[in-house]
């Protein structure tokens, strides 16, 4: 019954299921390499980054092309941080209205309403853990829930599209700018 409540708030986002399903093949060296070198243009057109010896440059269009992502106007970082610069920080942000995230939360969800993982309803739980693992990897603080997992909660549970690629690489640019000092799950974002 869970599984069925959930389907629909990744497949409702063109891609994401088959993103979240990708097999991969975790090379430490890669990684480094990747993040010692990738630069993010401001406007999230293309990254560049070295790998192996070799310069590569993926715009943002082939890169959505290549993973079966469709952009989307709406930006999860920029509703939460606005025109902050990276380091952007999960407790920092906007706070979702009370509206939009109430889905999420058992009731009586209201102005003034506690904001933790052990409120949120069993699907809403469901998609954090999920989220905490591929989207948003990180590690500690398990029984907050951060503003950007609101935000991201928030548009799942809703079926708000949001563009997916924009949200890798703002979680990118905040690996680099905090010197991967981030307590994410894995040393690297994505």
């Amino acid at each position: 019954m869970v599984g069925a409540d959930i389907r629909q708030c990744f497949t409702y986002l063109h891609g994401l299921p088959e993103f979240l399903a990708l097999p991969c093949t975790y090379c430490e060296q890669w990684v480094r390499e990747f993040y010692a070198s990738v630069w993010v243009s401001p406007d999230h057109s293309y990254i560049h980054y070295a790998l192996v010896g070799t310069d590569y440059r993926v715009t943002a269009h082939r890169a959505r092309e290549v993973l079966g992502l469709r952009a989307y106007s709406t930006r999860i970082h920029q509703l939460c941080y606005g025109n902050f610069e990276p380091p952007r920080r999960p407790h920092g942000g906007e706070i979702p209205p009370v509206d939009f995230v109430a889905p999420c939360f058992r009731p009586p969800f209201g102005e003034g309403s506690s904001r933790t993982v052990g409120n949120l309803t069993h699907p809403a739980r469901i998609l954090d853990f999920v989220l905490r693992k591929t989207l948003l990897p990180r590690t500690g603080y398990r029984d907050g829930f951060t503003r950007i997992q609101q935000w991201l909660v928030a548009n799942l549970i809703s079926q708000t599209p949001f563009d997916l690629w924009d949200l890798i690489v703002s979680e990118i640019e905040d690996t680099i700018s905090e010197s991967f000092r981030g307590r994410r799950q894995l040393p690297y974002a994505h």
